[in-house]
């Protein structure tokens, strides 16, 4: 069956790429307002193709209706999202994630519970932003993702309810609202989402232990297996108010708070057998894990318009504390003669504070001509003070574990960006440097590890117009990706009895080089080739230790690693109901360098095809159906199997087009898995995710 309704999705992008084309840039739905006895008809965009980047008005969508912003990034042009929340680009982890083009400081896990939190019904649009320019924070080798949520910007009152209810394995909810108020120079606005989602995965994971480097003979064969019921609650709310201070400088003040709690229950088994297929090891295994965040963040922020038109300066304030809590307990019982197994438990805390600040300015030069200028600051501390315990007989304190990490991070920023457009050709070239100085304080062994470096980023784009219809680009940009403090604390962080992560404090950034040259023909039909050079690479490693049947996964950096490929972006009408938008790309990652008794991981050529439909039944009932299909890739020391996702919408506009009802149903065939396995050295690993990604969700909207 997947089989077939890729090629049918390939049929359907071959078709539309040879219809007559119409001058657009994305797939459109059309909708109809009523302004007293004016009827307006607009185009409402679902995906725009630009040159340096995708954006996504997931405002538009059927599919995303009801979800959160993970659920949407999931199905969003070139995004694949991880088991855990990882983010990729174009198969190219490292991927900067902004909020409203604010860079976030959240760890991956935080990262994951706070996108897993945001209910879709917030958010605007989603930027894939492949090369940013000098303006942006050079963070992200594999780009940047500026998830937009929704500001109100009219006069008066004006407001949105929702609510939606899904079932996959488990319910999910969301509901809240959005208000705000203007008039004159005076606004307010606030907003506040419930969610609640449930989640059941299912994990099998088989790791075979042979005798030398030939894989010829098996030593030991580890089977694990567990059923996890995840459910995360979360209420989020933002406050604030704006001010126009004069025709020419306006201010804004805010709160925005991200109150939840996540738990991770967890049953399961693990069994260790010899070389003879005997039965060594049995056990049934329980985990727990309680998880808890409180985050305010406050923000001030303001923008000038000076005399000389287009000349104007912006400034950002922000502060933001963020205090976690994580609880665990681990739990296996015997189920064979042996050695007992001691339970463990650890309490998690940490506590994040980070102020922000950057100045921007935009200066006309002459009447083609643009300077763009600023600074930032980004101030970081984590004190994390983690106790880990072991019972035998009574609680002990495991010394291997327990640990005081500080974490100090200061990032101080300066860039230029000259912008300059002829008559065919536009120029934006520009640099940036960022000045980091790091401060690693282990309480616990009394050792302390400082740090400090000066990079220079810099990057160029081109575009020449050779008629109103064709189009070429260029661009180059230099880009870092630092270790976060998690990848630095060199203690252990358990999953399970069995298996645990431990950072690695000589870790260094990676460096990345990324180009593409690109060519467009009316904005319907995009095309272009693209080439990544990262030095210093993070690459994931696994140690096993037959002694105690431990797992420890751990980073290191690899010599380099290459991501090249070619992405292609076709959008067309193929009848006045029905819009085509194809996304395809094919690419390869290539390593090098040693990681644990390899030198080389084989590449693999992967294909990567979103095929977006969107159809006009009447003017009240819209439909979608979105296909995606990656083949078999890379991610790392791992191979990734090929995976399938298939979803449909369905839409009507009610209450005289200010409410609508949406249903839809996310990954119908259950093919969305996550399963990787890899062999290095002497060990052969396999993990098989079954993830709880079909989920049928009705929701309801209404616009006040």
């Amino acid at each position: 069956m997947k089989n077939i309704i890729t090629s049918l999705m390939l049929a359907f992008s071959v078709y539309a790429y040879s219809q007559t084309e119409k001058e657009k840039d994305s797939i459109i739905e059309t909708s109809v307002n009523a302004l007293d006895e004016i009827i307006i008809v607009k185009r409402k965009v679902l995906y725009t193709q630009k040159s340096d980047r995708m954006v996504f008005n997931v405002e538009n969508s059927i599919v995303a209706e009801g979800g959160t912003a993970l659920d949407v990034l999931m199905r969003a042009p070139g995004v694949v999202v991880s088991q855990d929340g990882e983010l990729s680009i174009r198969g190219q982890q490292g991927v900067g994630v902004m909020i409203n083009g604010k860079l976030t400081q959240l760890s991956q896990k935080e990262l994951a519970n706070y996108l897993k939190s945001t209910t879709s019904s917030n958010i605007k649009q989603i930027e894939v932003i492949t090369n940013p320019s000098s303006k942006y924070d050079a963070t992200g080798k594999a780009g940047m993702i500026n998830i937009i949520l929704k500001k109100p910007s009219t006069s008066g009152i004006k407001g949105t309810v929702f609510s939606s209810y899904g079932r996959g394995r488990k319910n999910r909810t969301n509901s809240g609202m959005s208000l705000s108020y203007n008039k004159d120079k005076f606004g307010v606005f606030g907003n506040y989402s419930y969610t609640f989602r449930g989640e059941e995965e299912r994990k099998k994971f088989e790791q075979i232990q042979h005798k030398d480097i030939s894989i010829q003979e098996v030593a030991t064969t580890n089977y694990q297996h567990s059923t996890t019921s995840e459910p995360l609650t979360s209420n989020n709310f933002k406050i604030g108010t704006s001010y126009e201070v004069s025709s020419k400088t306006n201010l804004e003040v805010s709160l925005d708070a991200k109150i939840g709690r996540y738990q991770n229950i967890a049953n399961g088994g693990n069994a260790l057998f010899n070389n003879l297929n005997q039965l060594e090891f049995d056990a049934l295994t329980y985990n727990d894990s309680k998880e808890k965040w409180f985050d305010y963040t406050y923000a001030f922020s303001g923008v000038h318009k000076f005399n000389t038109e287009g000349k104007n300066m912006t400034f950002d304030f922000e502060y933001e504390t963020s205090k976690f809590r994580s609880n665990q307990f681990q739990s296996a019982q015997n189920l064979i003669a042996g050695a007992p197994i001691n339970d463990r438990r650890g309490y998690i805390p940490s506590h994040l504070k980070v102020f922000t600040g950057k100045v921007d300015f935009t200066n006309p030069i002459k009447e083609k001509q643009t300077l763009e200028w600023g600074f930032k600051a980004s101030i970081k501390n984590n004190d994390n003070p983690s106790v880990y315990e072991y019972y035998n007989n009574q609680w002990i304190i495991d010394l291997n574990s327990t640990n005081h990490f500080v974490y100090d991070e200061q990032i101080y920023a300066a860039y230029a960006n000259y912008k300059y457009k002829l008559e065919n050709l536009s120029i934006q070239g520009g640099v940036r440097t960022e000045y980091t100085a790091i401060d690693i304080n282990q309480k616990t062994l009394n050792e302390n590890h400082k740090d400090d470096y000066l990079k220079w980023f810099p990057s160029l784009a081109l575009k020449y117009e050779m008629n109103s219809n064709h189009s070429v680009h260029a661009s180059y940009s230099k880009r870092i990706n630092r270790p976060s403090q998690f990848d630095l604390n060199p203690f252990r962080f358990y999953d399970d009895s069995f298996n645990y992560s431990q950072g690695n404090p000589d870790l260094v950034p990676e460096i990345t080089h990324s180009t593409e040259i690109g060519y467009s023909w009316k904005s319907a039909f995009m095309a272009s080739v693209y080439f990544n050079q990262t030095k210093d690479v993070f690459t994931e490693i696994y140690v096993y230790n037959p002694a105690d049947n431990t797992t420890v996964t751990s980073q290191i950096n690899a010599k380099k690693s290459f991501n090249y490929g070619v992405n292609i972006t076709n959008t067309t009408d193929i009848y006045k109901w029905w819009s085509v938008n194809t996304l395809m790309n094919v690419f390869e990652n290539r390593f090098e360098g040693n990681m644990i008794n390899t030198n080389t991981i084989d590449p693999i050529v992967t294909l990567n095809l979103n095929v977006q439909n969107s159809f006009t039944i009447t003017d009240t009932w819209k439909a979608e159906a979105n296909a995606q299909y990656q083949s078999k890739s890379n991610v790392g020391i791992y191979e990734r199997d090929s995976f399938f996702d298939f979803s449909i919408g369905l839409s009507k506009q009610v209450l005289a087009n200010k409410g609508s009802i949406k249903f839809n149903v996310t990954d119908i065939f259950n093919t969305n898995k996550y399963n990787i396995n890899s062999v290095i050295g002497q060990t052969s690993i396999d993990k098989r995710y079954n993830l709880d990604s079909r989920v049928a969700t009705i929701s309801f909207t209404y616009r006040i």
